[in-house]
């Protein structure tokens, strides 16, 4: 959260100046807080990941396919997901995966999984923790990222 969104959530939430301040220096200076300013941070972060999931919605576009139809260790809808699941999706614009909670299993065979983003694994992406995430079955991927098997030749002049 950036000091642009912690005021807005602020006035939202309808905090005075003085709890304003304090819930400001925990959140972001560091320090310690009262029983209130602790109940208004847990108040914060609570408005801010409903926000976030319920208006920050990334597309299925935004993500890599990880299997085709021509796979033979996968083949496109055998995975089986559950409310509650943690899986991985590759976001074109980084390339890394993305850990996100499954919220909402599709209406049909050809709809859309929704979930959330458990974490922000690149600090400058646009996948920030708390967003929102539609997706399909053919983006999870079911295993670790593997390193090239092709080696380099190093070259000495």
């Amino acid at each position: 959260m950036n000091k642009q969104q912690f005021d807005v959530l602020a006035d939202i939430l309808g905090l005075s100046a003085t709890n304003k301040d304090a819930v400001h220096r925990v959140m972001f200076d560091g320090e310690d807080g009262d029983a209130v300013a602790a109940d208004n941070v847990t108040r914060m972060r609570r408005a801010d990941a409903a926000i976030r999931a319920a208006y920050v919605v990334h597309s299925p576009m935004e993500f890599r396919v990880t299997v085709g139809h021509r796979d033979t260790h996968r083949m496109p809808g055998t995975l089986q997901l559950s409310v509650g699941d943690i899986v991985r999706l590759v976001g074109h614009s980084t390339e890394r995966w993305i850990p996100v909670r499954v919220t909402a299993l599709p209406d049909s065979p050809a709809g859309y999984y929704h979930g959330v983003i458990v974490e922000q694994l690149v600090k400058t992406s646009k996948f920030q923790a708390g967003n929102g995430v539609r997706f399909s079955e053919d983006q999870v991927m079911t295993e670790a990222p593997r390193a090239s098997s092709r080696r380099r030749r190093t070259v000495f002049l």
